[in-house]
């Protein structure tokens, strides 16, 4: 089944703070109108395991046709402190396959769902039996449990070495990413991952709204005023205009800024304007 790209992934996180998406009928909306609009990729984690309820009393609302355009992509790999009971309640990581097979099959169980678009691997395991664990992605895409494979702030060593005990390719990587947190088109990173054919996610494209402050962000707004779009538009285009096109993990909920950002999607920008963002950033000139 071929799947719709969209244009930007919405992550869930900050759910639980948006208390007019607090009952399954609200939230059924509110997703009702994302898909209208397009957008159809939600980015979970396990980290947030005690929305799933919620979530999957909503996707039950949504007509059948809705619910086949759903791509969830899932994080997982990271237990923390409050879900450690044992005596010494530290936060940890699990990639054992056990584990795996249960958050997979718990989560699909609770949102309603039959396949996730991605699983993501969350933090690269020092513990990790590779070879178990190849073997374990592997078995979940064949069940169909999972349509890809991917890993989220793995360095290049780590994800190879996985990808050796594995016969599925890995298709992405999620990281931190944004006008600025861009040492990774800087020291290989980037690089790295397109000789690997994995697309990349970039999390926090909006640094927390920091990006909007100071001289940053007046050259955002400047920019934003010349294209006729926002400023947060324009530091999408500024990952939009890299090679390889990085696609954005945004955190707002709010369906006004999502119907902003959607409208804006497409644009890219000029040599001069990209840099320009660069220098605002580091408040100097680039060597």
């Amino acid at each position: 089944m071929s799947m719709t790209a969209s244009p930007f992934v919405i992550g869930l996180r900050q759910l639980p703070y948006y208390d007019s998406l607090q009952t399954p009928e609200a939230l059924a909306s509110w997703f009702q109108q994302r898909l209208a609009e397009g957008l159809c990729e939600f980015d979970h984690s396990d980290l947030e395991k005690g929305q799933e309820t919620l979530l999957g009393q909503a996707i039950d609302q949504l007509p059948n046709d809705r619910v086949r355009q759903l791509q969830f992509d899932m994080r997982v790999g990271v237990v923390p402190a409050q879900h450690n009971d044992d005596r010494f309640g530290a936060k940890y990581y699990d990639t054992r396959p056990e584990y795996l097979d249960a958050v997979v099959d718990r989560a699909l169980s609770q949102l309603g769902l039959t396949q996730l678009n991605t699983l993501m691997l969350m933090r690269p395991d020092p513990l990790m039996d590779v070879e178990a664990t190849g073997r374990t992605l592997d078995a979940i895409i064949d069940s169909g449990r999972a349509r890809r494979i991917g890993v989220a702030n793995f360095l290049p060593a780590q994800w190879r070495h996985l990808q050796g005990a594995m016969q599925t390719p890995l298709a992405c990587q999620q990281m931190e990413m944004s006008i600025a947190r861009s040492q990774m088109l800087f020291d290989g990173m980037w690089d790295s991952l397109l000789q690997d054919n994995m697309a990349g996610l970039a999390g926090s494209p909006l640094w927390g709204g920091r990006i909007f402050e100071n001289q940053l962000g007046q050259v955002l707004k400047a920019m934003a005023d010349t294209h006729q779009v926002s400023p947060a538009g324009i530091a999408l285009a500024w990952l939009n205009t890299i090679p390889g096109q990085p696609r954005a993990v945004v955190g707002t909920l709010r369906s006004e800024r999502l119907q902003s950002l959607a409208h804006d999607a497409g644009l890219t920008l000029s040599r001069p304007e990209w840099f320009a963002l660069l220098e605002a950033v580091r408040a100097c000139r680039v060597p």
